[in-house]
């Protein structure tokens, strides 16, 4: 390779550098403004002009929150809600993507379609009736409801997102597993299920970050007794004011288990997202 090439990589990998800092630095500036926020007196985060710093950290705001009996239980809610809804959706999730891929039922395309289409409906759609539903049946303000509402809208996101690692299953595996005697749920359970356990895990993953950050479903179908996390954030903004330190420390309380997953299976979320996409 002659200097020119080469100069012309190295100026072009030192682009993609400056250029990745900067789409960084822009991410993860509203993150560290919450931060400092968060460390703030409500006067002096509403200040004008504003100021990055804090003048003298403040800890108040995250102590007032985890002694507080309502944030507790809104968190032990969510933590609840999410663990529940992702495990019911993945075990509604993958037998619909296996029948999906390997079945092949009658009228597969219309199936499809009508899962695409489920996903691209906006939510609210499908609340406001179900809101009636739910209040003539008593189910209102129960965790019972709230983790079949976020399974029922999950599973279609979760399907797909299955489909794409099963169909990566090379089929011989399967027949040499069938002609051993494994029936179809044998089959889907000892074979299928530990090969896509990347695939599975990214759904998981996916899953259990859209419930635990859903506020909609919440703020329409939930009351007092199962406010989950994102819905109590939201009552620090009032009418007349906005509590912006307690608000930016709660918010804060919200991220950190969803950044702590993200960065724990980043590998297998890594390889998950790779290995569908293989053929």
């Amino acid at each position: 390779m002659s200097r020119t090439g080469t100069r012309r990589t190295r100026v072009g990998k030192a682009l993609r550098v400056v250029a990745l800092v900067i789409a960084a630095c822009a991410a993860l500036s509203p993150v560290l403004w919450t931060a400092l926020t968060s460390l703030k007196t409500n006067r002096e985060a509403q200040s004008y002009p504003p100021t990055l710093l804090p003048e003298r950290p403040i800890w108040s705001n995250y102590t007032d929150l985890i002694t507080s009996g309502a944030f507790l239980n809104s968190l032990g809610t969510s933590a609840v809600v999410t663990l529940l809804a992702t495990l019911l959706t993945m075990a509604a999730a993958f037998p619909c993507a296996y029948a999906l891929v390997r079945l092949r039922p009658r009228g597969r395309p219309l199936l499809v379609l009508l899962i695409v289409l489920a996903q691209a409906v906006p939510g609210i759609v499908f609340l406001i009736p179900l809101y009636s539903v739910v209040a003539a049946a008593g189910l209102y303000d129960t965790t019972l409801l709230l983790v079949i509402t976020y399974a029922a809208f999950l599973t279609p996101f979760a399907t797909l997102v299955l489909a794409s690692f099963i169909r990566s299953v090379p089929m011989e595996i399967e027949e040499a597993a069938m002609v051993d005697g494994c029936n179809r749920l044998s089959l889907l359970l000892r074979i299928v299920l530990p090969v896509s356990r990347a695939g599975l895990s990214s759904a998981m993953v996916f899953t259990a970050l859209f419930a635990w950050n859903e506020f909609l479903i919440p703020i329409i179908m939930s009351g007092r007794n199962t406010r989950t996390l994102t819905v109590h954030v939201s009552t620090f903004v009032g009418q007349q004011n906005i509590e912006w330190g307690p608000l930016c420390a709660a918010v804060m309380i919200v991220l950190i288990p969803a950044v702590a997953v993200v960065l724990f299976l980043q590998r297998h979320l890594v390889a998950g997202l790779t290995a569908g996409s293989i053929k």
